[in-house]
């Protein structure tokens, strides 16, 4: 339901437009003023999009048609999710999911933190199986006064040697746009695989929030870049760094409590869980590899022997 209010020549207040919507946006009261637009701020209805003559909501790249709960043009990134329908709106998801553009369904959260498990949930899998890192940045927006949390679709990069197989370990770094009209609240990034078990004389720990990570946060010397930041380990762990003065010192690079065990590495000496890595995300990661092409992921773990 959605109801807009008002004060009469009186100054009493009154309501000026009542909605009620099925689950896709189809209004249940067939009046005109719920179906066309009115050329008025009563416009904008069904998730805050305006409502036009032609009874089309106008997201920012597509129109939307509540009636059939199908978007009226193709979605322009079809090439990147051929598993769904070109005109799916919301990825069929409109009871945990929310449509901002016309784009990918977003999932709307009640804290950064919270936002940052569900990415570690979906990502450190698909991380962890073909041995890549994930980043992205979580935003907020605020929704009749109360502040809602997603984060972009994760990134990374594939590099590939001169046979075209995969490096194991490849790092990304990359800066991600977040919709308009949402503030940032920081990024988050998986560590791939646990190559201690992996790489010849391979010393770094793959477990903790190391001094590169820690920079980041910091803004690399400059305080007004600083942002908190989230990092999934290998062996299960959800880390936060918060670079801010008056943090708690447990978020300082320390773990956050999850609601549920994350996906792990299976080679990790210090494994903390024993949930699979072989989880196919909802929304798949965008990863290019090194020769500028969409890479081809795998979702199914491969038992390795480990070195001695």
């Amino acid at each position: 339901m959605r109801i807009s209010f008002g004060r009469n020549s009186a100054g009493a207040l009154e309501i000026t437009d009542a909605n009620d919507y099925y689950p896709f946006g189809m209004n249940h009261l067939k009046t005109g003023n719920a179906f066309f637009g009115q050329n008025t701020y009563k416009n904008y209805k069904f998730q805050e999009q305006e409502l036009q003559e032609t009874g089309f909501y106008s997201f920012k790249w597509r129109n939307y048609m509540p009636d059939v709960g199908r978007f009226f043009n193709i979605d322009p990134l079809a090439e990147k999710y051929p598993t769904w329908g070109p005109y799916v709106f919301s990825g069929n998801r409109v009871i945990d999911a929310r449509e901002l553009e016309g784009l990918e369904p977003y999932l709307l959260y009640g804290s950064s933190d919270e936002a940052a498990e569900n990415f570690a949930q979906q990502y450190n899998g698909v991380s962890i199986v073909n041995s890549i890192e994930l980043k992205t940045t979580l935003y907020s927006q605020q929704k009749e006064g109360k502040n809602f949390y997603s984060y972009v679709t994760p990134v990374g990069f594939l590099e590939l040697d001169e046979k075209g197989n995969p490096k194991p370990g490849t790092s990304v770094n990359a800066s991600i746009d977040i919709p308009e009209g949402t503030k940032k609240e920081g990024d988050a990034h998986t560590h791939g695989a646990d190559l201690i078990n992996r790489v010849k004389n391979y010393t770094e720990n793959d477990n903790v929030f190391n001094d590169f990570d820690k920079n980041v946060a910091r803004g690399n010397g400059d305080w007004s870049k600083r942002s908190t930041q989230y990092v999934v380990t290998p062996n299960g762990l959800l880390l936060v760094y918060d670079p801010n003065l008056n943090a708690p010192s447990n978020r300082k690079g320390n773990v956050l409590k999850t609601s549920k065990p994350i996906p792990s590495d299976p080679l990790s000496p210090t494994r903390k869980n024993k949930i699979s890595p072989e989880v196919q995300p909802v929304v798949p990661p965008v990863v290019i590899d090194s020769n500028g092409e969409s890479a081809q992921l795998n979702y199914k773990f491969k038992e390795e022997k480990k070195r001695q």
